[in-house]
């Protein structure tokens, strides 16, 4: 039988402290509420004539509610797992607003497998089979487009970048001729390099790396055909074509107890990321996975929770050093995890220099360090290991604020991604037993949940 989570569990899987505390009001508004191995349900009374009829799937988790909200999970998901932590949901058959609902989430689990398993009609698999002839003309559009931006960019370096412009509009003018080359993965690295070229002491250096960067994935793009096929998929990627995700499940899984480790919702201009750091308890494999919503549209699946691990199986995309996953089969509910083992320095700085080796244009990499301190000190920001070296500490400084607060000057284990650079603190483990975590996963205004 699955446990009941704890207190601390619910409170991290709230979209915000006010659904939490709205939870806490509900608890007399409850009936025929139970639960069984897979599932809690049960009615909760609201402001209408019926009541929401409540189910949480705790092999997900996933939640479904029949009120109006958009938040998910909303309050009386909250409040209905707040009853069970506290012993009020009874053991018993799933009535059937909870069975169907949960019946319809196995059917399509097992389509999914289905199709993983190759076992599609041939009539399904001709329909998704793209068109050669527009799949050609992509390709000379795109080659057209990255011969023009070679011209643009050689013009730049033989100017002299301290002579020209480095304002957005430019670099944003380059990027609109880019989306129409159809490569939106050009036009996000144009977009960013006006930050670079406002960097400070040491800008020249930087931007003329990000140059050779676009510059060396056009060179590739040439010759694409003779890469070996992983490195090609990179190439595709970085260039911005994208990978369906019914070819993604048909990847062969990775089986493991994935620990989750961070979670981080961003916005840019109405559309929300949600990224999920998992690494693997066996096969310590890095996966992140990515969700994207716009507008109030709600993510498909609640994250899995931040301090469990999951016994999943994980379909990688197709890179020369992949990381991107989507979450396959759960063979069983989620489990608190009970030791996260990290790594040095220096094992943690190898495998970011495999990842750029295997695909040179990887922004960052995650990292679980352990044993590391975060320290303030004139010059900077920093993680200091027990051997007195150091890695510059990045992200915003509440972030920094709150690492440096929950350490207190001790030792910890700290997950981030490091882009050659710095690192970005995503979570801060303090203690051995994993009671005192700061978890610096956060949800952009008005991000759907």
């Amino acid at each position: 039988m699955t446990p009941p989570w704890t207190l601390e569990q619910i409170t991290a899987t709230a979209p915000d402290p006010a659904s939490m505390a709205a939870a806490r009001r509900l608890s007399s508004a409850w009936s025929d509420t139970g639960h069984s191995e897979r599932s809690l349900w049960g009615l909760c009374r609201g402001s209408g004539s019926e009541p929401y009829a409540t189910t949480v799937d705790l092999t997900g988790p996933a939640f479904h509610c029949s009120c109006p909200s958009r938040k998910f999970p909303c309050k009386h998901a909250l409040s209905l797992l707040t009853l069970w932590a506290a012993g009020n949901t009874p053991e018993g058959a799933e009535p059937a607003f909870a069975a169907d609902w949960l019946d319809s989430r196995s059917e399509k689990a097992e389509q999914a497998a289905t199709t993983i398993g190759g076992t599609a009609t041939d009539a399904e698999s001709a329909a998704k089979t793209p068109d050669p002839a527009t799949a050609q003309r992509r390709a000379e559009r795109v080659a057209a487009g990255l011969d023009d931006l070679e011209r643009w960019l050689t013009d730049r370096v033989r100017s002299g970048l301290g002579s020209i412009t480095h304002d957005y509009s430019t670099y944003d003018a380059a990027a609109s001729r880019m989306i129409d080359a159809q490569a939106p993965g050009i036009a996000s690295m144009l977009r960013s390099l006006p930050g670079v070229a406002s960097s400070g002491i040491g800008w020249p250096a930087r931007l003329l790396s990000e140059y050779g960067r676009i510059y060396l994935l056009i060179r590739a793009y040439r010759d694409v055909t003779s890469l070996p096929e992983p490195l090609a998929r990179s190439v595709h990627t970085h260039l911005g074509f994208p990978t369906k995700a019914d070819d993604v499940r048909r990847e062969p899984p990775v089986r493991d107890h994935w620990q989750v480790l961070a979670t981080r919702i961003t916005e840019d201009n109405r559309i929300y990321t949600r990224k999920v750091w998992l690494r693997g308890r066996t096969c310590r494999r890095w996966a992140i996975l990515l969700d994207f919503a716009h507008g109030t549209q709600r993510f498909p699946d609640a994250a899995p929770m931040v301090g469990t691990a999951i016994d999943a199986d994980l379909h990688f995309y197709p890179a020369a050093a992949p990381l991107r996953a989507q979450l396959g089969t759960q063979h069983g509910p989620p489990a608190q995890i009970s030791s996260l083992p990290g790594t040095d320095l220096d094992d943690a700085l190898t495998d970011y220099a495999d990842a750029l080796a295997a695909d040179p244009w990887t922004r960052s990499w995650p990292m679980l360090l352990d044993a590391v301190t975060p320290v303030r000190s004139d010059d900077g920001w920093y993680l200091v290991d027990e051997d007195g070296r150091a890695l510059p500490l990045g992200g915003d400084d509440n972030d920094r604020w709150r690492l440096l607060a929950v350490a207190g000057g001790r030792s910890a284990t700290v997950c981030g991604d490091w882009d050659g650079r710095t690192v970005t603190p995503a979570a801060l483990f303090a203690a051995a037993d994993l009671s005192d975590t700061a978890d610096l996963s956060s949800t952009a205004e008005g991000a759907p949940q």
